[in-house]
């Protein structure tokens, strides 16, 4: 099985979010429900790059979107209340 077969945007881009973010020992100061708000996203797409470069870029920039979002989630869900909203980020 070659890289191909197995490398995915869209798995690196969760790894990226959860792993170097999320449960990131640097990151001590995320605000409560980030990690419930972060389950509910979801990212689809090419599952290789476009454009092959050495740089993780649709990859980071897609961690980067779905933290973004869970962190609204959060702010929307403390201060009005509102469930955590399914957010979806097309790689």
């Amino acid at each position: 099985m070659s890289l191909l077969d197995t490398y995915s945007i869209q798995k690196e881009a969760q790894t990226i979010l959860w792993e170097g973010t999320l449960l990131n020992p640097l990151h001590k100061s995320l605000p409560g429900g980030i990690q419930d708000a972060a389950r509910k996203i979801t990212f689809s797409g090419s599952k290789l790059p476009s454009i092959p470069i050495n740089w993780r870029l649709a990859e980071s920039v897609s961690a980067l979107k779905a933290f973004e979002g869970a962190m609204l989630n959060v702010l929307l869900h403390n201060k009005y209340g509102i469930p955590y909203q399914n957010l979806h980020i097309n790689t």
